[in-house]
């Protein structure tokens, strides 16, 4: 540069060039910000999302809580005076009857003697006398207390050394009710003063001689709360509010009341994911049933059959679209030659674009109805299918020399699709003819006398259809990265000698392999998300197996049915919060695995281009 040449970012176009370079830069700066506010404020929501479900199921596990309040009135008596026994069955009895129930359904009546003896009479037959005999008690102590649970289906009785013990009234094999005895709960440190039910809910309120007052829920062994005071040693007798918000502990002097915090009784880990047994129940079950009787508003919130509802769906349906995704990309990416390729491909992935709604409609329509009618031959078509192509296998390298070229080209998929309508159509003439020689004209009726139980709307069905819905996402994904392997690697192997196959079996699958597992992973988070088709296609019975023949209720079909319906801050209300936290870690702990193996088959790419 001379003497008094200005430089050039002193020049007009120097100063232009700097000017863009500049507008540039902060342009790059403004978009990275806002990507990175995008970005923050995604992850933001979902965390406020998981924040706000953690508030609302909390409640669920909070601890009983009390407080003392002042009565101003008293509270409205209730006449827990049992209505004299008849004289009849006092003589059947033959004890002096200290204690007795009515079972109001049937008549049945409950006599117990102060000893713990008991006898078990039928109104409708007094000539039978006791129908049975039984001890509510041991030997050595006495009985003190004997009280219904609310929806009279339970009898807690309570004795002298401070044992509570819970009873049912369930039928025998020629159906008249039976006393069992079911569990005992935890002791008490004296004897059972009085045993006080809650109103319309399983809970009882224990008050024992040395002035202990405790909460007891049907379903738990141990007691929600316990609390021990000078001024409880007066009482002699408990009473719940009607809404079960206060509870009275009533004796000769001045009522004492207990504020009660007591909304999610029936809520605990145990009961969420261990079998209970029910009141009128012949065993322990996992159950949900969100709605109880008129009587007794009992809900059963058992998790258990809507997580095995869930894998068992996704189980199905990625038995389904797993091998039919992989292999149809491993044949797209390799095999088929270029123009059907692209078009091959491009039309499988169409197929994700068809709305779930549709699919579910005609499973719960068409297709749940056929496969009622042909099950047989659908076994057969998946034991005969198998068979041929192994046999065309065979028989491939024994055909003339130019027709054992046409791999790729499409007339292959024209012989495959022809094979599978001659599997077809063999399956359903097999089918209708063993159903009619064997098994007495259907299949279904000879598997439930064998008892495999069968409903229409069943696994089976939503495995097929959900499976559709899965296979366009695998089949995507897995074509992709087949389709992404270095070529220098395939041209490689092709140079030393390997064959096709080899290239394929012993190159491409290796390398493929992290991102078919990132395929099939993002598959079962689809396919645990999914709702319309289990909605339509099952009959949304909460069942705990995984019998192919049977229906199932997954999680986001409990949610999609009953979310509109349920009372605000219900306990069926928190539950279904607590379905919505269970399945988001379900999808999060998919797609975060298939995030994390993506990223390794990124790395191992990047490793080889270098």
């Amino acid at each position: 540069m001379t003497q008094g040449t200005p430089p050039l970012s002193r020049l007009p176009a120097g100063k232009q060039r700097q000017r863009r370079t500049n507008q540039r830069r902060w342009l790059n700066r403004l978009w990275s910000w806002l990507i990175t506010l995008a970005g923050g404020s995604v992850i933001l929501a979902l965390f406020g999302i998981f924040v706000y479900l953690l508030t609302e199921v909390t409640p669920l596990f909070k601890p009983v809580s009390t407080q003392p309040i002042v009565v101003e009135h008293s509270p409205p008596a209730f006449d827990i005076t049992p209505a004299p026994a008849p004289a009849a069955a006092a003589t059947a009895a033959g004890f002096e009857v200290a204690f007795s129930l009515v079972e109001p359904l049937q008549g049945y009546l409950l006599l117990a003697a102060s000893n713990g003896e008991a006898c078990l009479w039928w109104q409708r037959q007094p000539e039978a006398g006791c129908l049975q005999r039984l001890s509510l008690t041991d030997r050595t102590v006495n009985l003190t207390a004997l009280r219904w649970l609310a929806g009279k289906q339970s009898i807690v009785s309570g004795d002298s050394s401070g044992q509570l013990k819970q009873w049912f009234f369930l039928p025998d094999e020629h159906g008249q009710l039976r006393i069992s005895w079911i569990k005992p709960f935890a002791r008490r440190n004296a004897a059972i003063v009085d045993i006080a039910p809650e109103q319309g809910r399983s809970g009882f309120a224990v008050l024992d001689a040395a002035g202990g007052v405790s909460l007891f829920y049907a379903n738990l062994t141990k007691p929600l709360w316990q609390g021990q005071a000078a001024e409880y040693q007066a009482a002699t007798r408990l009473q719940f509010s009607q809404r079960n918000e206060q509870l009275w502990l009533l004796g000769p002097g001045e009522p004492t009341a207990l504020q009660l915090d007591n909304r999610h009784p029936e809520i605990s880990w145990r009961t969420l994911f261990q079998k209970v047994w029910y009141e009128g129940w012949q065993q322990p079950e996992y159950v949900w049933q969100s709605s109880g009787g008129a009587e007794l508003r009992q809900g059963k919130y058992s998790l258990v059959p809507l997580t095995i509802g869930t894998l068992k769906a996704a189980f199905y349906a990625m038995l389904v679209a797993v091998p039919l995704g992989i292999l149809a990309a491993l044949y797209t990416a390799c095999f088929l030659s270029e123009p059907l390729r692209s078009r091959l491909s491009q039309l499988i992935e169409l197929l994700a674009l068809f709305p779930t709604v549709i699919i579910g409609f005609l499973a719960a329509i068409w297709l749940a109805p056929a496969l009622e009618q042909h099950l047989l031959a659908l076994l057969l078509f998946l034991l005969l299918l198998p068979l041929l192509v192994l046999a065309l296998a065979r028989l491939w390298p024994r055909l003339p020399k130019r027709w054992q070229q046409i791999p790729g080209s499409g007339w292959d998929l024209m012989l495959l699709a022809a094979l599978l309508f001659v599997t077809a159509y063999l399956a359903l003439l097999g089918g209708d003819t063993l159903q009619q020689q064997f098994f007495s004209g259907s299949f279904r009726f000879w598997l439930n006398e064998q008892g495999v139980s069968y409903q229409q709307r069943n696994a089976l069905v939503v495995g097929l259809a959900m499976g559709f819905a899965v296979l366009p996402i695998i089949f995507s994904i897995c074509y992709d990265v087949m389709s992404q392997v270095p070529r220098q690697l395939t041209l490689g192997a092709s140079a030393l000698g390997a064959t096709h196959w080899q290239i394929v079996r012993r190159v491409i699958w290796p390398l493929s392999l992290p991102g078919v597992l990132a395929a099939v992973m993002l598959g079962l988070g689809r396919a645990l998300g999914e709702t319309m088709i289990i909605l339509m296609a099952t009959g949304n019975a909460p069942i705990s197996n995984f019998n192919l023949f049977e229906g199932l209720r997954s999680l986001t079909a409990t949610l999609t049915i009953e979310l509109p319906e349920a009372a605000v801050d219900s306990s069926h209300y928190r539950m279904l919060f607590l379905v919505a936290i269970l399945l988001f870690i379900f999808t999060f702990m998919a797609n975060t695995l298939a995030d994390l193996v993506r990223q390794r088959l990124k790395r191992n790419f990047q490793r080889l281009d270098t």
